[in-house]
């Protein structure tokens, strides 16, 4: 179980963090010839933390398989960020909330992680939240095949990471994957995870210090 204080803890490690974009993730993208020339759109998506009745976990949605992008695959809840949006952080609650029933004002924003290139053409900002009072989620059927949490203790155990590597235009590309309870987490959203799992380790580490 996490020591005391790991919260508290965790927004310290995220202010170190700033408006950069992600360089190995971009990278990645341009030598599997898969990012888009121009201005890529801008969205946000929300890595909640909730308290369960086993320790903390993460809210992850499986997207429903019929959807034009991403269908069937697990996912942060978010989306692109809207003109009503003032901040990424604002696009991420909106979208927890209209996607899982997450009460926006609920949420205690942390910080945010490195923005996130993807292969639709996104650019992705993370946004980190945690949830201290039990919630009751309930997903948006027109986009939401499944809601589910990770245990934090899961997502930060290095042994349930496996490497593969993804083959384009006949380049060999590493990338993350995870599987757990039948749902495999991998593509941009193990990327995001895994620049989450360093601060994270260290807040629910160092807790009390």
């Amino acid at each position: 179980m996490p020591q005391s204080g790991w919260v508290e803890r965790l927004e310290v490690e995220l202010q170190a963090f700033g408006d950069e974009v992600y360089a190995p993730a971009l990278e990645f993208l341009r030598r599997a010839g898969r990012w888009p020339p121009g201005t890529p759109a801008a969205a946000a998506v929300l890595a909640a933390i909730v308290e369960d009745e086993a320790g903390p976990a993460l809210i992850l949605t499986r997207r429903r398989d019929d959807l034009v992008q991403h269908a069937g695959q697990v996912a942060l809840p978010g989306g692109a960020v809207d003109a009503g949006d003032a901040t990424p952080e604002q696009a991420a609650l909106r979208e927890a909330e209209e996607e899982v029933g997450l009460p926006r004002t609920g949420v205690r924003v942390l910080g945010c992680l490195p923005r996130y290139p993807t292969t639709s053409g996104y650019l992705v900002t993370p946004v980190v939240g945690h949830v201290a009072a039990r919630v009751n989620l309930v997903a948006s059927p027109d986009e939401v095949a499944d809601i589910f949490t990770l245990p934090l203790q899961v997502l930060i155990d290095s042994g349930r990471w496996e490497q593969r590597t993804f083959d384009s235009n006949g380049t060999h590309l590493p990338y993350w994957e995870l599987n757990w309870a039948g749902q495999r987490v991998w593509g941009a959203t193990a990327g995001m995870l895994q620049l989450l799992l360093p601060p994270l380790r260290r807040a629910l580490e160092n807790g009390d210090e």
